[in-house]
């Protein structure tokens, strides 16, 4: 389980021979992460490994350590493709990218842009904005920042000269691009299946990726038949529990 607590508020006057002002910790959301055990397999026989000629078997391993690693991709990045959608919500009641998110001391607060757009410089900058205004549970400004920016493989050249231009792009103004070495990495992921969907990382903490069980290959060969199963396993669970770690939109 996480558990979220918020922090103390705004200071204040404390006036001669007062005593100081006190206040109360609030505790604040709470996620729990229940871990879910994968796995893939198969089964090789026995006829088949005494006629192999083109070396198939040796490459089974890695076949089933390929289907394992996409299962951690897509469960990964399916935190994204829902974060939009009323189907998934986190601790506070809300989908992940929301504008809307509750606030523990009162208020709402938005990790979304509060006017949907496609990928440009001028949504980039706005959502960098809204981000660096971002408050905590008391209303207290955090000031995030950006670190990554995530997009589809259908983003990724527009994303890149937006990031990589000295100047404005599809401008014929000289005015200079503030967005380079804002962001020290850039994210192009297949597994993203909103085409127009884009997103922020920031300086937050909340996206988990929790293993319990390391992923390993076992094998063994049945007595009977002397087949040679050979299977991956792993535990993990993959969610959210703070809506500050991220900020998107679906696009226009």
């Amino acid at each position: 389980k996480v558990q979220q607590m918020t922090g103390l508020g705004l200071a204040s006057v404390k006036n001669e021979g007062g005593s100081i002002p006190m206040t109360k910790l609030l505790q604040g959301f709470q996620k729990e992460y229940v871990m879910v055990t994968y796995g893939l397999g198969t089964s090789i026989t026995h006829e088949m490994m005494q006629d192999e000629q083109y070396g198939y078997i040796k490459r089974v391993p890695g076949f089933i350590s390929d289907g394992m690693r996409h299962a951690e991709e897509t469960n990964s990045f399916n935190v994204l493709n829902r974060a939009f959608n009323a189907s998934f919500t986190g601790p506070d009641g809300s989908v992940l990218c929301a504008t809307t998110h509750v606030l523990v001391g009162g208020g709402t607060a938005s990790n979304r842009l509060t006017t949907d757009a496609d990928l440009s410089q001028t949504s980039i900058e706005t959502m960098i904005q809204q981000l660096m205004d971002e408050v905590d549970d008391q209303s207290l400004k955090r000031r995030r920042t950006p670190k990554c920016l995530v997009v589809p493989t259908a983003l990724n050249f527009r994303a890149r000269k937006i990031l990589e231009s000295s100047y404005v792009t599809a401008s014929a103004d000289n005015d200079v691009n503030p967005i380079p070495g804002l962001f020290s990495d850039l994210v192009v992921s297949p597994w993203l299946t909103d085409t127009d969907a884009f997103f922020i990382k920031t300086d937050a903490e909340g996206l988990r990726f929790m293993r319990r069980d390391a992923t390993e290959i076992y094998r063994d060969n049945e007595f009977s038949t002397r087949n040679m199963d050979i299977a991956v396993f792993g535990r993990w669970v993959v969610s959210w529990d703070e809506w500050r770690a991220i900020i998107g939109t679906p696009g226009a």
